[in-house]
């Protein structure tokens, strides 16, 4: 596991007290709410929609380009943007010493977004760093769910060892839904004894369980992390998950056992348009600008040839440009196709990017129309209106 931090709003007259952690968390709810997971994209291109909230993002740590009185950090965005992240005062020096090394790693941080949109940033009052693999991995204690739940003071910040069966997101209510704090942990569970999994996914080398799933359910399960006890909801912050057989009547614990056979594939996914900059829809488009659109999977590069249109909507006027120079690239790594018009856009006018029959992922799987989208013969279709005249020249002096 990466190194956690969470440190919470204090009031002035607890200065220098050590409050427990979670009426500490509970500052900061008060005044930004519950924390909501969010991306780093989703914050950039619509800032108004989270100004005032807590949230919760991931994303590669970078130093801010152009900054000079002062090094800050930021979480980069899918095509290029920066969120800045500014520590709050409490946390201030142990987030300027732990930064310089996670720059260029994924990091999560958590925090309240300050700013007036589209200019914003996160007030970081917690992270969860990389994995340290140079770190030794902490001698650990065997426990059972009962030791935990039954005497978690006991075991708050230790690393313990517990075996229980798998029991998917909660699937069978056995603990609070609003007490989870991430929405990718998932319930371990032994006779009536439950504890949130955080941090790693129910899967290891052949095998791998799902947590939407109740068929995948009630397999046994021994985890190793350390324990964080949140008022009587008990997480273990996971560093090792591998399957285990059932306690046997003896009273033995239940051994580790080899990997069963693989389950049959599940049905795969086909494509989908995810996410366009600028957003489809969108007005006041500049005229000069190059659109970007991101897909669910990666895509073929080659089945993207002479099956991207771009034109002007509805009947050529006088004066259209032909937008017979565009050029059209795409970046894998980013799942991401992008398209130059190759020449100024007429102001006011509406633009389409068609997304023709025959557009394939890697898998050989064709893309599919976005629901409640009607393109036509196309499989896909984005519109954008472009700036008016007047909006592109400025109001008159």
């Amino acid at each position: 596991m990466g190194r956690h931090c969470h440190v919470a709003l204090a009031f002035p007259l607890l200065a220098g007290l050590a409050a427990p952690a979670a009426a500490q968390v509970s500052d900061y709810e008060m005044r930004y709410g519950q924390v909501i997971e969010v991306s780093v994209d989703d914050l950039l291109s619509m800032p108004e929609s989270y100004v005032g909230r807590a949230v919760r993002t991931r994303g590669n740590l970078e130093m801010l380009p152009g900054a000079v009185e002062r090094v800050t950090y930021a979480l980069r965005g899918t095509f290029g943007g920066y969120l800045p992240l500014i520590p709050t005062m409490e946390v201030g020096a142990m987030w300027e010493d732990e930064a310089r090394r996670m720059v260029g790693k994924e990091v999560e941080v958590t925090g309240g977004v300050e700013g007036n949109a589209p200019s914003i940033y996160i007030l970081v009052w917690g992270w969860l760093g990389p994995p340290d693999e140079k770190r030794a991995r902490p001698a650990s204690a065997e426990a059972t769910l009962e030791d935990l739940v039954m005497k978690p003071a006991q075991h708050d910040g230790k690393t313990v060892t517990v075996k229980g069966q798998f029991r998917g997101k909660n699937l069978y209510g056995d603990l609070p839904s609003a007490s989870r704090q991430r929405s990718a942990d998932w319930v371990l569970k032994d006779d009536v004894f439950a504890v949130w999994v955080s941090g790693k996914k129910a899967k290891g080398e052949g095998w791998t369980l799902d947590p939407d799933l109740k068929r995948d359910t009630g397999k046994w399960l021994q985890v190793t992390g350390r324990v964080r006890v949140d008022g009587v909801v008990v997480t273990i912050q996971a560093t090792d998950v591998v399957l285990s057989k059932p306690p046997s009547a003896d009273g033995q614990g239940p051994a580790q056992v080899q990997a069963p056979p693989p389950l049959p594939p599940r049905p795969q996914k086909p494509p989908v348009v995810v996410f366009s900059l600028p957003l489809d829809g969108e007005r006041d488009v500049p005229p000069d600008g190059v659109f970007q659109v991101q897909f669910s999977k990666d895509m073929d590069e080659e089945s993207f040839r002479d099956r991207v249109v771009f034109r002007y909507a509805g009947r050529p006027q006088p004066g259209d440009n032909a937008l017979d120079a565009k050029r059209i690239s795409y970046d894998l790594g980013r799942r991401t196709l992008q398209v130059d018009p190759g020449d100024l856009l007429r102001p006011g006018r509406v633009v389409e990017l068609l997304l023709l029959p025959g557009i394939v992922d890697l898998d050989g799987l064709p893309l599919e129309t976005r629901p409640g989208k009607n393109p036509g013969a196309a499989t896909d279709i984005l519109r954008f209106q472009v700036a008016a005249a007047g909006l592109l020249s400025g109001p008159s002096p």
